[in-house]
Order: structure tokens, then C-alpha cells, then sequence
């Protein structure tokens, strides 16, 4: 039997194409499987990130004690707590339904690229004030100047 009578009879008795549909069954379940772990692994990254800067902010409010500069930290409080639910519930209805986010089988519609590049830039400008709130505060300390650098230098390896 030669190759294109053996492939015809497959594809008559079904063989051929149980196996094709096998073979598509996997991959759809590989990839919904994958999908869904890397959507979990976002949400909880995303979680890790609004706690860690949370936490850096409550210990700011120990160490910024006087004036404008705690009311500054309550108000950078406010912006990353915003910011973070805005990214944890644009998580969630980055694509709806959100089997969709991770399997592509799914009719629904997603924000694609945009909605992850606008999450990313609220969280390098959150970064970025938490970084610089309490530079003002070690600028006035009345400490010699190699120690002055030596603190803005500790607060600035934070930020890289």
C-alpha cells in the first residue's frame, strides 16, 4: 500500500482525523492550562507589588513624622492605593469573559497591549514618588555631608 491510499483510507475509516482532533484537543488544553497560570501569576504579582509599596509607605509614616511631609505620605498613600485597584480590577475585566484571557477558543473581547503598558506606567510613576518622598526629608537632616550622601545613596539603590 502505498503512503496516498494508506492516508485515504484513514481519513475514511476516521483515524486520521481522530487523530488530528486528539492532537488540537491537547494543544487547546495545554494552552488554556498555561493561560490561566500565567493570568494567575499577573493577579498575584500584581497583589505582591500594591503590598510591598503599601508596606514602604507605612514605614515612611514611622519615619516622617513632622508636618507637610505626612500629610505628602498619607497623599502618596492614596495614589498607590488607587492605582493599584485600578490594575487589580483592569485584571479582571482585561478581557470578557475572562476564559478569554487564556484561551483563545473563547469568543470575547480583550484590551490587548494598551491596557498592560497604561498598568506598567502607573506603576513606574507610584515607584517613582515612593522613591522621591522622602529625599526632602534626608536633605534637611542635619547630619555631616558624607553621611547625607550616604543616606541618599541607601535610598536610591532602593529605587533601581
Amino acid at each position: 500500500m502505498d503512503g496516498d491510499t494508506r492516508r485515504h483510507d484513514q481519513v475514511a475509516d476516521g483515524t486520521l482525523y481522530s487523530k488530528w482532533s486528539c492532537l488540537d484537543q491537547y494543544i487547546s488544553l495545554t494552552w488554556t492550562h498555561l493561560g490561566q497560570e500565567n493570568w494567575y501569576t499577573f493577579l498575584f504579582y500584581t497583589m505582591s507589588l500594591a503590598f510591598t509599596k503599601v508596606s514602604i509607605l507605612i514605614l515612611y509614616m514611622r519615619i516622617l513624622v513632622h508636618g507637610w511631609m505626612r500629610i505628602a505620605n498619607w497623599v502618596v498613600l492614596g495614589i498607590v492605593m488607587a492605582c493599584n485597584i485600578w490594575v487589580f480590577i483592569g485584571t479582571f475585566l482585561s478581557c470578557i469573559p475572562i476564559d478569554a484571557s487564556w484561551n483563545p477558543m473563547v469568543p470575547g473581547k480583550c484590551l490587548g497591549l494598551a491596557s498592560a503598558l497604561g498598568n506598567s506606567v502607573l506603576h513606574v510613576i507610584t515607584d517613582f514618588l515612593i522613591f522621591a518622598l522622602p529625599l526632602p526629608a534626608i536633605l534637611g537632616i542635619k547630619l555631616p555631608r558624607k553621611q547625607k550622601i550616604g543616606l541618599l545613596v541607601v535610598f536610591s539603590l532602593g529605587f533601581l
